[in-house]
């Protein structure tokens, strides 16, 4: 009787457990896209300036243009978080890449190249900030908060990382902003605020 209590009492504990979201840090290298655009195929499949490609890896390749360059957008399936962008000239050399946090927030070295292709300059949008990504994503895990959820948001400027993100089930909810020191890793201020969403 002692062992079906301990092996009841272990059953529900794993049966509440919650398991958190895995998140993957995707590197430039692992890009399914070429260096050069093919203008060929654009301009037979775009529909008002942009066209869309799913891999078979459910990778999601948008591409559009605009007067004075192509640009590409490779978003890799979850738990991959991180988008590959890349520009190109009208010739279809490549004109820049990196990798960013759907938001707009530039990781890691982003480089530029001339009409011809040759590398022109590197900028480490890292190099400020030694509490890195690396280090934001553990204080996201630990707070359980979904990167993939529309109202989760992460900024950084000036040497500083603000995270927006809504937790709460049913209503009320809560939208929490967090700023953090992108040096020190120190939380400067972490706000939690009721609201509603309609």
């Amino acid at each position: 009787m002692k062992y079906l209590l301990i092996f009841i009492a272990t059953l529900l504990t794993t049966s509440c457990m919650v398991t958190k979201q895995e998140y993957r840090i995707n590197i430039l290298s692992e890009s399914k896209s070429s260096d050069t655009f093919d203008i060929e195929k654009f301009n037979r499949l775009e529909k008002g300036g942009e066209y869309r490609d799913t891999l078979k890896d459910g990778t999601i390749v948008r591409r559009i243009s605009s007067d004075i360059d192509f640009a590409e957008f490779e978003t890799p399936p979850p738990p991959s978080i991180l988008e590959i962008f890349r520009s190109f000239y009208l010739n279809g050399k490549l004109k820049s890449k990196g990798l960013y946090y759907p938001n707009d927030v530039e990781l890691g070295v982003w480089q530029e190249y001339d009409e011809e292709g040759n590398l022109i300059k590197e900028e480490d949008y890292d190099e400020d900030y030694e509490y890195s990504f690396e280090d934001l994503l553990k204080f996201i895990y630990r707070r359980d908060i979904d990167l993939f959820d529309e109202y989760t948001s992460i900024r950084r400027s000036d040497g500083i990382w603000k995270v927006a993100y809504v937790q709460g089930k049913g209503y009320p909810k809560h939208i929490h902003d967090v700023t953090i020191d992108g040096k020190t890793g120190k939380i400067i201020s972490d706000h939690k605020n009721e609201f509603s969403i309609e």
